[in-house]
């Protein structure tokens, strides 16, 4: 296709041939991602996040590669939510658009069906915010994460648990019934019996709840010392105003995903204080690596470029192109198998953390710190080579 022909398919809303985009120094990627629908809120910073590597690659001069230098381009589409909705558009960029990898979505259930359609067409995902261990269990050779896995994701908390004084005895596990959160309580069930802590309590609630009344009095006859939530933003908001309103106050209340999105402490107020979370990604990280020397400068550029603070989903975008652009450079390639074989054998570090692949498509060196909520805003209080704040314990009356 000449670049007029080109000009006028994208004038007329077609996506060039990856074939004409190589030839004139474009490396093509495709992320269906959720723009609208429950999980927008994620998917915006997760977008964002990949929107920030492309314009460091682009701004220092693209990705050389055979000693040609590539600009980055990003085919976005909106998911709207939907596991079917991404599966198809993920196909559309794969035989439509011609896409040279994947960018993958917001959550392992919409993950799980994208990745597979990827997997079909041999197609390298980068899946930075889908991190269910069963994603990974399956065999496939062409999805990779450089973040920690969903059964990892309240291990940091019990290990502030196991780590004060005086010990809570018993943890309950809430959350809805979805991949991600099951996967989650699945993890931290195991842990809490590994540091002698007795679960007494877990259950799930559906996806579309709008009333956590009788979880909370659950909750409350349950009497745990330790209550950890698996939810997503806003069914963690309902579940604490639902403690609120029965007066159920553990010793310690604990979150996997909504501690640092604004959305959770702007809804909470003064009720969000003192509540714990566990973050793949935090600004006082002193990892370094491509494009950014350290955390810091990660937080600063995001937040003058988008106009608001990054968050985990950010980061872990980000940090999960890095290591698509280091392995590329690596293979000095754009082939598929070339760039995956560069993956598996890559190690090194980025500002989000160390990374080595495994074979399963993992990063068995990631790990996670613990936020707490602190006058509004979210203090690392663990692991204490990074803490900002000793950790309040127990909370507070209110």
């Amino acid at each position: 296709m000449s670049r007029i022909a080109c000009a006028l398919a994208v004038a007329a809303g077609l996506a060039a041939p990856a074939a004409w985009a190589a030839e004139n120094g474009v490396i093509r990627i495709g992320a269906a991602i959720s723009q609208s629908g429950a999980l927008s809120r994620e998917g915006g910073f997760l977008h964002d996040g990949y929107e920030l590597w492309k314009q460091k690659v682009n701004a220092s001069g693209g990705i050389t590669v055979g000693g040609k230098p590539y600009q980055v381009e990003i085919i976005y589409y909106d998911d709207e939510s939907k596991a079917q909705t991404s599966a198809r558009l993920t196909e559309k960029l794969i035989t439509e658009d011609d896409v040279d990898f994947l960018f993958g979505p917001y959550s392992s259930g919409i993950g799980t069906a994208t990745t597979a359609i990827g997997e079909r067409y041999r197609k390298l995902t980068i899946a930075p915010m889908a991190t269910a261990n069963s994603i990974y269990d399956r065999g496939f050779k062409y999805v990779f994460t450089s973040s920690p896995l969903a059964n990892q994701g309240l291990h940091s908390v019990l290990d502030l648990a196991g780590s004060v004084q005086p010990k809570p005895a018993t943890v309950a596990i809430v959350g809805p019934d979805d991949l991600f959160p099951n996967v989650t309580a699945e993890g931290a069930a195991h842990k809490a019996k590994a540091l002698g802590m007795e679960v007494v309590y877990r259950t799930t609630y559906p996806k579309t709840v709008t009333d956590l009344s009788s979880v909370a009095s659950a909750l409350k006859n349950a009497g745990a010392d330790v209550v950890l939530s698996t939810g997503y933003t806003q069914d963690s908001i309902l579940l604490v105003r639902a403690l609120r309103d029965q007066g159920v106050r553990p010793k310690m209340l604990g979150f996997a995903t909504a501690i640092a999105i604004p959305d959770f402490r702007g809804s909470l107020g003064p009720a969000a204080e003192n509540l714990l979370g566990a973050e793949y990604w935090v600004r006082t990280q002193t990892y370094s690596g491509p494009h950014f020397k350290d955390s810091e400068q990660y937080y600063q550029e995001f937040s003058k470029a988008f106009g608001r603070a990054p968050i985990q989903h950010a980061a872990a975008g980000t940090a999960g192109a890095i290591v698509l652009e280091m392995a590329i450079r690596k293979a000095d390639s754009l082939d598929t198998e070339k760039v995956r074989e560069a993956l598996l054998g890559l190690e090194g570090e980025t500002f989000f953390g160390k990374v080595k692949m495994a074979e399963n498509g993992t990063n068995p060196l990631a790990s996670l710190a613990v936020l707490q909520i602190r006058e509004g805003e979210p203090a690392v209080v663990f692991p204490d080579a990074i803490k900002q704040v000793s950790a309040v314990y127990p909370l507070p009356a209110p």
